[in-house]
C-alpha cells in the first residue's frame, strides 16, 4: 500500500491522503477506522480520511518523488506510528515519517 498512498496532511478535522488511484481511494477508505484511530491516539479529532486522486509524479530518474512534509509533521507521524498495532500500518506510518525527515530544512 505505501508505494499507492502518501500522506498530505491533517486539515481541520480531516486526515488527507495522496493516492494514485480510484481503486487506492477505495482501499484507504476501507482502512478509515484503523487511520483514524492513530490519529486520536494523537490526540487530534479528526473525524474523517480523504483521499485525493493525484498521480504519482516521477523524477528524471524515473522514481516517484516524495511529497514535502515538515519536521514537525514527522514527529506526528513517528508518534502515531507507535500507537498502531498493525505492522503494516505501522510501518507506512514510519516510511512517512523517515521521509518527512530526510526533507533538507530551508
Amino acid at each position: 500500500m505505501r508505494e499507492h498512498v502518501g500522506f498530505a496532511g491533517v486539515r481541520n478535522d480531516r486526515v488527507l491522503l495522496l493516492v494514485e488511484s480510484s481503486a487506492w481511494a477505495t482501499r484507504v477508505r476501507m482502512e478509515q477506522s484503523r487511520i483514524l484511530a492513530a490519529v486520536h491516539s494523537l490526540g487530534l479529532a479528526a473525524s474523517s480520511v480523504t483521499a485525493k486522486v493525484m498521480p504519482l509524479q516521477a523524477s528524471v530518474d524515473g522514481s516517484a518523488a516524495p511529497p514535502s512534509l515538515t519536521p514537525r509533521a514527522a514527529q506526528s507521524i513517528r508518534a502515531a506510528a507507535s500507537a498502531i498495532a498493525d505492522p503494516d500500518l505501522r510501518a507506512l506510518f514510519l516510511e512517512l515519517a523517515a521521509i518527512a525527515e530526510s526533507v533538507p530544512a530551508g
